[in-house]
């Protein structure tokens, strides 16, 4: 007992404001891998880390001297399967949600633009996937595509997307000011296994660029006249105009932490 007690007589301010931020740093990178593919690489690394504990008790000499090799590259390992992630964690690090580029009232604008352009696509059967830049530049996506730098508006963006359109490949994206900044963007697919399984390309790009950024991206499915909206990585499908306008408005003004905004569903067996 005495014991006990010397121990919290010797702790510092410094140990307590130590353990207090190394507990949020644990809380902040847990939150950040939630729901991402990290966790099944992160538990594969542990089972090996298992195989070669248990290989050296047993005194496995092979199996320990292709572990202890492995291990020994483990720093460069860790970059290379990580690399996205890393990425998106310095910045998210680096946002700052003081500043917008856009003032509300025509951020709300441009919000009614893109959903009234949506379900106009939807009810044709027309497929679009509409990319708008949050916190995160997007810079690198919009560079790669057809840049175009105008105000967007409904019949622009219904015009892009029509068949007959030589831009109606791939994704716009629409920038923090607010612009249709460039057309014809190639996205990145996700590499989650499950979202692969059931979804097409076009929702599988949506998901991919929004696991490596903060933005939103509305998808029209040519197949089913549906809309749906990928936001973290997440994806909610067949949503009503009121749902859309209402959950777009809750991230780009609510800001990135606002992960009510968009709710995971279950996955559908159909492609789409």
């Amino acid at each position: 007992m005495q014991q006990f007690s010397d121990l919290f007589t010797n702790i510092r301010m410094q140990d307590v404001i130590d353990i207090v931020l190394l507990t949020a740093v644990i809380y902040w990178l847990l939150q950040l891998i939630k729901g991402t593919r990290t966790i099944p690489i992160l538990v594969g690394l542990s089972v090996l880390l298992a195989t070669y504990i248990l290989a050296s008790y047993l005194e496995l000499d092979a199996i320990g001297w292709v572990m202890d090799n492995l291990f020994s590259s483990a720093v460069v390992i860790l970059v290379v399967l990580f690399q996205a992630d890393i990425r998106t964690a310095l910045a998210r690090v680096g946002m700052t949600t003081m500043f917008r580029e856009i003032s509300s009232s025509a951020q709300l604008s441009m919000i009614d633009e893109v959903v009234h352009a949506a379900f106009n696509m939807a009810r044709r059967r027309v497929g679009a996937s509409i990319v708008l830049a949050n916190e995160m530049g997007l810079r690198n996506y919009i560079d790669r595509g057809k840049l175009i730098m105008a105000q967007p508006s409904g019949e622009l963006l219904e015009s892009i997307f029509i068949t007959a359109s030589p831009l109606h490949d791939g994704a716009v994206i629409i920038n923090r000011e607010g612009q249709l900044a460039a057309a014809r963007c190639i996205l990145p697919l996700t590499m989650n296994p499950v979202s692969s399984a059931f979804l097409g390309t076009r929702h599988r790009s949506a998901i991919g660029l929004t696991e490596e950024t903060d933005a939103v991206v509305i998808v029209v499915s040519e197949e089913r006249g549906q809309v749906s909206l990928a936001h973290r990585g997440r994806l909610l499908r067949d949503l009503n105009e009121t749902e859309l306008r209402r959950r777009i408005t809750l991230i780009l003004q609510g800001g990135t932490s606002r992960d009510d905004a968009i709710t995971e569903v279950s996955q559908q067996t159909q492609t789409a």
